[in-house]
C-alpha cells in the first residue's frame, strides 16, 4: 500500500508563515524541469504534484533522457498545455537533461524536479512569493522530507548541522535571506538546499551556468557550490518536497563516482582559496567527508588498494587523521574494520 503523501507533512514550520496575497496576479511564468530515464512507473506522480500546485502560472519539461521503457507514454498521456516533452536518443546523463530543460525553458523562474519525487501544492506559490518581495535574493529552497524504505526523516535541513545552527540562532518567521558567506561555507561541507526543492531567477542561469555533463552524479552539489560564491539565496522554513529513495535512483547507481568527483572538486576549491582560512577549514572537512565515502565505495568493491589510496589523499587533503588510520585497516578483516568505523564514528579513536 503506499502512503499518503498529502499527510506526511505537520503544521507550517515556525519559522516561515508565507501566504499569497489573494489579489496577486499570475504573470511570472515558472519553468519546471523534470529529468527522467525509465521512470513510467512513477512518473506520473512527479508530474501529477506540480500540476496540482496552488500557482498555476508555469510549463512542465519533461526531458526523457532515452528511455525504453514507457516513459514517454506516460508523459504523452498528460492532455494539459503547460506540459512539454523533450526526448533524447540515446541516455546522456542527468545533466544533460537538465541543461536540455534549460535551453527549453521560456520562464523568468526555473525550478527542478526530480521524477521520482513530489511537491506539496503551496510549494511554487511560496518560493515565487518570496523571490517578489526580495529582488536581492537570487534563489529560493525549500526543506525537503526524505522517505527512504520505512525510514523517513521530517527535515532534511536540520540533518546538516551547519546549517541547524544557522536556523537556530535566525528569528525570522516570514521566510530569510541565507547570508553568502554562510551559505558557501555551508556548502563547502554540506548540502542543506536540493535542487528539487530550489527555484532560481532565470537571468542568473544563463551563460556558463550549466550542469557538467562528464558528471554521473553529483552535478547538483557542483552547480549549487558555484552559485553559493557569488549569489544569495532564500530559504522556506517548510518541507514542501518529498524526497523518495528508489533503488533506481542516479546518486544509488553512481555513488562510487559521486564520492570521487566531488573529493576532486572540493581540492580544486581549496587551491583556489588563498589566505581564507575559515574557507579552508571548511572545505578541509568536506575533503574529508568526500574520501571517506569514497573510500568505503572502494572497499565495498573489494579494491583494497583504491580504498587504502583514497583514504590517504583524503588525509593529505585535508588533515584528518581519521582517514590516516583507516589506510592501513582495509586489509584486516571486516569485523574489525566496522569497530574501527564505530570507534572514529563516537570520536574515540
Amino acid at each position: 500500500m503506499r502512503p499518503n503523501f498529502a499527510n506526511l507533512f505537520g503544521p507550517a514550520g515556525t519559522r516561515v508563515r508565507l501566504n499569497e496575497p489573494e489579489n496577486r496576479k499570475e504573470t511570472v511564468i515558472v519553468s519546471v524541469i523534470i529529468p527522467t530515464f525509465n521512470r513510467g512507473y512513477i512518473l506520473a506522480e512527479a508530474i501529477t504534484s506540480v500540476l496540482k500546485q496552488t500557482y498555476s502560472n508555469f510549463e512542465v519539461i519533461i526531458v526523457d533522457d532515452g528511455s525504453t521503457d514507457n516513459t514517454v507514454d506516460i508523459a504523452r498521456n498528460f492532455r494539459d498545455h503547460r506540459v512539454r516533452l523533450i526526448r533524447h536518443e540515446k541516455n546522456r546523463g542527468v545533466a544533460a537533461a537538465r541543461n536540455s530543460g534549460l535551453e527549453a525553458a521560456q520562464g523568468e523562474f526555473i525550478s527542478f524536479l526530480d521524477s521520482d519525487d513530489l511537491w506539496q501544492p503551496e510549494k511554487l506559490a511560496l518560493e515565487t512569493t518570496l523571490l517578489d518581495a526580495h529582488p536581492e535574493m537570487d534563489a529560493v529552497f525549500t526543506d525537503v522530507s526524505k522517505i527512504d524504505g520505512e525510514h523517513s526523516v521530517p527535515s532534511m535541513a536540520r540533518t546538516c548541522p551547519i546549517f541547524r545552527q544557522f536556523l537556530t540562532n535566525t528569528n525570522s518567521t516570514c521566510g530569510v535571506a541565507v547570508p553568502r558567506r554562510t551559505m558557501y561555507l555551508c556548502m563547502l561541507q554540506e548540502m542543506p538546499v536540493k535542487i528539487q526543492a530550489t527555484t532560481f531567477r532565470q537571468k542568473l542561469l544563463g551563460g556558463n551556468w550549466r550542469f557538467q555533463e562528464t558528471w554521473q552524479s553529483g552535478e547538483d552539489w557542483e552547480l549549487l557550490l558555484r552559485f553559493a560564491r557569488t549569489h544569495v539565496f532564500g530559504f522556506v522554513d517548510r518541507p514542501l518536497v518529498i524526497q523518495r529513495v528508489m533503488s533506481d535512483s542516479t546518486l544509488g547507481r553512481h555513488e562510487k563516482a559521486d564520492a570521487l568527483m566531488l573529493r576532486d572538486q572540493f581540492i580544486r576549491e581549496k587551491r583556489s582559496l588563498q589566505g581564507d582560512r575559515e574557507a579552508i577549514a571548511a572545505v578541509r572537512r568536506g575533503i574529508a567527508t568526500h574520501s571517506n565515502r569514497l573510500g568505503h565505495c572502494y572497499l565495498e568493491d573489494g579494491k583494497l588498494l583504491d580504498s587504502a589510496k583514497a583514504f590517504l589523499k583524503g588525509f593529505l587533503e585535508s588533515g584528518d587523521f581519521g582517514l590516516l588510520v583507516y589506510v592501513p585497516s582495509v586489509y584486516f578483516p571486516p569485523r574489525f574494520r566496522s569497530m574501527l568505523k564505530r570507534l572514529l564514528r563516537n570520536g574515540v579513536a
